[in-house]
This record gives structure tokens, sequence and C-alpha cells, in this order.
């Protein structure tokens, strides 16, 4: 099983707690992949306009989204930690699960009608907390489905 988490973000070192889980995850059977994706395009969009921004990310996101894809969005589907091991659980059984984190401007209307929307909050997060809220969860939820005691209830 995979899980993917693409984000329109500078590229970065994984930091530790990156790091962290995503080899707790290997320890459940879970390959974690993490890919930032900004170029020269959104880069140059960023100081245009939102519009073209979102647009950006759009293009960027394109060959990687599919049936398997799910956009981090605020105004997306709330869950509790239950939920979403149920929602994980459900989409891993097709092989590959991928998170989409998209850039200070959100989404494109058009693609947020295509895929599902979670939220991870109603507050904002910077890229680094999305990324280390959503591994976490991700963790979480595994934790839950294998039946691991880190998940206390």
């Amino acid at each position: 099983m995979k899980i993917h988490i693409y984000t329109i973000h500078k590229n970065e070192t994984l930091t530790e707690m990156v790091s962290y889980y995503a080899k707790a995850c290997k320890g459940f059977g879970v390959e974690l992949a993490i890919q930032n994706l900004f170029n020269k395009h959104i880069q140059y969009a960023h100081k245009q306009d939102s519009n073209m921004a979102k647009k950006s990310y759009t293009i960027a996101f394109e060959k990687y989204l599919d049936k398997n894809s799910i956009l981090l969005d605020c105004n997306g589907k709330s869950y509790d930690s239950i939920g979403f091991s149920g929602m994980i659980d459900k989409y891993l059984c097709g092989g590959v699960l991928k998170f989409f984190i998209a850039g200070a401007y959100g989404f494109e209307d058009g693609i947020l009608d295509k895929y599902p929307k979670i939220s991870l909050s109603t507050l904002t997060f910077s890229h680094e907390i999305a990324k280390i809220v959503l591994l976490e969860q991700i963790y979480r939820s595994l934790s839950i489905i294998k039946k691991h005691p880190y998940h206390k209830i």
C-alpha cells in the first residue's frame, strides 16, 4: 500500500517529524511519499494574482490526480480520527491513496468539484504544519486499522 502527498511548496529537506511518521507508517506496511511541486510557472503566477496562481497549481497537479485523490480544503468534510481511519481503510484497498495540499491561494473551483475534499481543521495551517497534522492522522488511522495501541479511546 502507498500514500502519496503532493504539495505546492518549495523543495525542502524532510524534517525529523516527517521522517519519523514515514518510518512509522512503513511499520504498518504503508509506503509514504511526499512530493513538492513548485516550479517557475507557479513562482511567476504567485506574483500576478490569485486566479493565475490557482490555475498554476491545477496544472502542476493534473498528471497526478485520479480516482484515489483527496484534496485538503478548509471547506472539505471533517472527520474525527475513527472516521478518518475508515476513509483511509476504504481507499487503501485500492492500493494507492493520494492527498493534495494546494498553495497559498487554494484550489480552483473546477478542481474542487471533481474530487473528494477533507478538512484537517477550520484553522489555516502553514504547509509544514498541515503536512505534519496529516501525517500524524495517517499514522493514527493505520494504528486504528491495525488495532495498535497508539490510538487510545
